[in-house]
This record gives structure tokens, sequence and C-alpha cells, in this order.
């Protein structure tokens, strides 16, 4: 008690010091009138919450129609006066309290109207815009407020002219850390819910890959553009030091309105703007259309499966129709135990008990969720036999999707059905389909073989797969080379299945159209025997390699490893990527 009246005691030395007239007098009556009511609390002295009243009255005087801190007043005087009212039941006093929150409320616009004005920002958005506008797809989709679609949107907006700035892999990572914890997936969730599918497809696209798709596709739009004229390679350069300025400033300043960032970031939306006005240029830092992604799956359906914290759902894309949702009856969190059981599992492959727990994981897959997907593809008719694409998102990423089925007698599984492949983006696979080949070109190829790589155990069986693929290309490539161990330029070591995924998805991104990737470590005998059927099925009728085949190719010979003395985990532990 004595702290709170040494409390008072200071507040009314301050008031003094801040006569009638004082700018911030109201400041101090407002502190002083707060100590005194806090002290009613505490004491129950009724003559501490009268002068608690009489103080709050006297600052709202000094605070007219107009001006910023009003509502506050309001809002204090309203309280105290409540307090009163529980005090001695005066209905006068409970009646003012109302009118007083009432008022204040008027003078207060809803929040979910002032976080809009965030979609307005006309210039390069700060970290802290970031987070603002984070905290606005928070509360929205936590209230399910109309404006929670629109608040994903801008996130990912700014999200992405963050990572535009950025320049080290370093710094892209921090941003993605901190900002984009389940904002995509989330994102895809709730426009599901909103039964945008096509906008779902957008958001997740925009935002699960961000890095990826930055570093795969950000620099080409600045190629492009800086070999397009006098004029272009003037904004190119111009776009490129205005980004270096702006991003050295974000870091330097803990004042994101500062003058200088507020010039550099107005400076650094003229020249998008102007070079947004280029002819073929107008989609410059824009993130792709739904009309630009469908293109994905011109060869076969490719289907989103998503975990979020508010549902699981799956997306089928077609290449001439709309999405089609499969609503899929699992949680995040059944997911993600799934997941973790997968992973511990993969570890300890080699038993017949650990056989038999992976066919439950696979089983509980197709029927929670592989099984309905199917079933919504062979109602869009996808036939039997038809190639598709999987776009995992979250903790599906760590799951098999590829092995998914029942695994009993006359029962269906998904290897039995289709051909899988997988993509991390849209985007990824829309590329690789542009990257045709000319028929008439001559073929190059090149083996890397390393069977002692530093730091991990032996390869046995690199030399022969090498010597295999060797024999098999020889006739149809114009140059076949071949490095060992001493040249090999990629350091080999035991990954996790989630590594092994990304880098094979790695190399998608930096060009290759189609990779092969084993999620976890293969038998050499098994590899040699996969290399082996997988080349003999990659030459096309004309007696050329055709990346277009892999996937078919990986499928056929992954069929002869169908048999009693090959472990289940070793038939399923190759997946395709690309086209």
């Amino acid at each position: 008690m004595s702290d709170l009246d040494e409390s008072i005691e200071l507040d009314r030395d301050a008031l003094l010091l801040r006569p009638p007239g004082h700018l911030y007098r109201y400041k101090s009556l407002n502190n002083l009138a707060l100590s005194l009511q806090d002290r009613f609390k505490q004491g129950g002295i009724m003559s501490d919450l009268d002068q608690s009243i009489e103080l709050h009255r006297d600052a709202l005087l000094l605070c007219p129609p107009g001006h910023s801190d009003r509502s506050m007043s309001l809002n204090n005087l309203a309280l105290s006066l409540r307090d009163r009212f529980m005090q001695h039941g005066i209905m006068s006093d409970l009646d003012e309290s109302i009118k007083l929150h009432r008022d204040a409320l008027l003078l207060r616009p809803p929040a979910f109207s002032l976080y809009s004005q965030l979609s307005q920002l006309s210039h390069a958005a700060s970290r802290s815009d970031l987070c603002v506008a984070k905290s606005w797809v928070a509360f929205a989709d936590t209230l399910d407020h109309a404006s929670a679609l629109l608040a994903y949107q801008t996130a990912l907006k700014f999200l992405d002219q963050q990572v535009a700035l950025l320049s080290s892999s370093s710094h892209h990572f921090d941003v993605i850390r901190e900002a984009v914890f389940s904002l995509a997936t989330d994102a895809f969730s709730c426009s599901v819910r909103h039964r945008a599918l096509m906008t779902a497809v957008e958001l997740v696209e925009q935002g699960r890959a961000v890095f990826w798709t930055q570093l795969a596709c950000f620099s080409t739009p600045l190629d492009e553009l800086s070999v397009s004229g006098d004029t272009a390679t003037a904004l190119a350069d111009e776009f490129r030091w205005l980004s270096f300025r702006l991003r050295d400033a974000f870091d330097q300043s803990t004042e994101d309105q500062s003058p200088q960032i507020r010039q550099l970031t107005m400076q650094w939306d003229d020249v998008v703007s102007r070079i947004c006005m280029l002819p073929t240029f107008s989609w410059f830092l824009l993130p792709p259309l739904f009309s630009d992604l469908q293109k994905a799956a011109e060869d076969g359906p490719v289907i989103i499966v998503n975990a979020s914290q508010y549902r699981c759902d799956a997306l089928i894309i077609l290449s001439d129709e709309d999405p089609v949702h499969v609503p899929i009856d699992i949680t995040q969190t059944e997911v993600a135990d799934l997941s973790s059981e997968f992973q511990s599992l993969s570890k300890q492959f080699g038993s017949l008990d650990v056989q038999l727990k992976l066919v439950s994981i696979l089983h509980k897959l197709w029927h929670g969720v592989i099984g309905p997907v199917v079933q919504a593809l062979r109602v869009s008719n996808i036939c039997r036999g038809s190639r598709i694409w999987w776009c995992p998102t979250a903790e599906f990423m760590l799951l098999p999707l590829h092995a998914a089925g029942a695994y009993e007698k006359k029962r269906d599984s998904l290897s039995h059905i289709y051909i899988s492949s997988y993509t991390p983006t849209l985007a990824t696979l829309v590329h690789a389909r542009r990257q045709v080949s000319q028929d008439g070109s001559p073929q190059h190829f090149v083996a890397i073989g390393q069977g002692h790589p530093d730091g991990g155990k032996p390869l046995e069986c690199v030399a022969p797969e090498v010597a295999v693929i060797a024999e098999r290309l020889a006739p149809v490539v114009s140059s076949f080379t071949r490095l060992e161990d001493s040249d090999a330029t990629v350091m080999g070591d035991e990954k996790s299945p989630d590594e092994s995924i990304h880098l094979a998805a790695a190399m998608q991104f930096s060009g290759f159209r189609s990779v092969i990737g084993s999620m976890w470590s293969v038998d050499d005998e098994v590899a040699q025997e996969v290399v082996s059927g997988f080349y003999d099925n990659l030459i096309d009728d004309s007696g050329r390699l055709d990346c277009t085949r892999a996937a078919t190719a990986l499928h056929n010979a992954l069929k002869k490893l169908q048999r009693s003395d090959i472990p289940l985990e070793q038939q399923i532990v190759f997946v395709h990527l690309g086209v």
C-alpha cells in the first residue's frame, strides 16, 4: 500500500509541473485519477473514487471532440463511474457509464477496418508491416471474419516483398522462419472454407515455397529485363540499387517509418510500377494466377494435399476444369503423429515386425487420405494407369503418399492404379514442361558415381550401377562422361527422409526437369536392379533419352521388385519429381 501512496504523491507532483494550459496536462490528470482508482480498489475509501471521477472529468474537458485521446478519456471516466455504481447502485452513474462507453466506441473504428488499410499499402512493406498483417490473419481467421482471405493475401504479398529485398540465403530463411509458420497452409484452408478454390491454389503456391521460387525464378525476370533494351536495362539497375539500399535501411533502422525508409520505399514502388508498364513485364513481382498454374496439369492431374490447424483438404487440379475439392477426414495432429511414427520407423527398416508397422501406416494413409482422392479422380474420368502428381504440404511432405494402399489380397493400392510423381510447387512443374529439347539436338550424358562419400559408409554397387548405365546408353548418346570419386562434385551423407526429398526438390528447382530420389537408404542390389530396369525404359522409340518417360520407367522398374524376397520398404523407397 505504501508503494501506491507514493505513486499518488508522485502523480500529484507531476500534475503541478503541468499547470492549466500545458499541452499534456490531461495525461497527468488521467494518471493521478487511475492511481486513486487503484487505491480505492485496495482500501475501499470512497473519497479516492470520487476524486478519481472528478479528475477524469477534468481530463475529458481537455480532450475535446477531434482529440486523439478523447476515446481513452471517455473510457476511463466510464469505468470509474461503473465502479461507483457497483458500490452504491446509483442508476445515473450506470446510465452515464454506458453512454460514455458508447461515445468512446464510436470514436474507435473497427479493428478490421484499420487492418484492411494494410492491403492498400502503396510502398514496399517492412518487417513490422508483415508482423501486423500476421496479427490481422490470426484475429480474422480465429473469429471467422469476412476479411480473413484479404488478410492472408496481404500477408503473403508482404512476405514476397520482404524476400525480394533480401540477398543472402540465411536472411531468406530467417524471414521465412519468423513470418511463414503455417501461413500458406492456413491460407489454403481459409480459401477452401470460403469456397474460393482457385484462390486456395494461388495462395498456397505463393506462400509455401517462396524461398525456392525466389531462388529459381526471381533472377530470371531481372535477367530478361536487363536484355530488353536500354530503358529496361536502366530500370533493372535502378531496381537492384534501390533493393540494396532499402534492405540495408531496414537492417539498420528500428524506425520503420523513418524518412529515409519512407523515401526509399516510395522510390522502390515507383520503379516496380514503371517496370510493370513495359510490354511483357506486367507480371513483374506478382504471384502467378490460377490460369497459369493450371498448366501444370496439362499431362495429368496435380493433387495438393494440405494440412492446416483448421482442417485437412485435397484439391485436384485438372487441365481444363475448376479444381475439385476432396474433404479429408483427418486432423493435422493425426497427420503429424502418423508422420512422426513413420520417421521413427524408417530408421528401423529390416525386420518383419517393422514391415507390419509400415503396412499399418500405409493402410491408414490409404483410408484416411489417398482413397478418397482416388475415388474423386475416378469420378473425374482419370483412367487407370494415368500419371498423377502429388503436391503435399506441411506434415504430408514427410509421408510416402505414393505408396499408400490397403495391402490386402485383391485390394487396391495406389501404385496399382496410377503412376505417381511429386512436385514441390505447381510453378516448378510448369517451368519444367517449358524446357523441351529439340529432337535433333545431340544428347550428352554425365554419370557421377561416388562409392566412398566423405563421412559415409562405402557404397559397393556404385561402380556396377554406372557400368550398367554406360552399357545401355552408350549407343544412344553422342558422349558419355563418367566421373569417379575424385571428380564428384556432390558430397554424400546419410539424409533423413525429408532432407532427401528436399535435395531432389532442390535439383528440380535448379533446372533438372525430371529427378529420381530415395526417401531412405537403398539396398545396393536393389538399386542396381532398379537402375538397370529404369534406363531400359527411358529410351523412346526413336532411340533417344526422353526424361518425360522417367516416371513410367521408374514405375515399370519397381514393378519387378514386387516379390516376396524384396522388403516392402525397398519396393517403395524411390520417388519421382518433375515431368
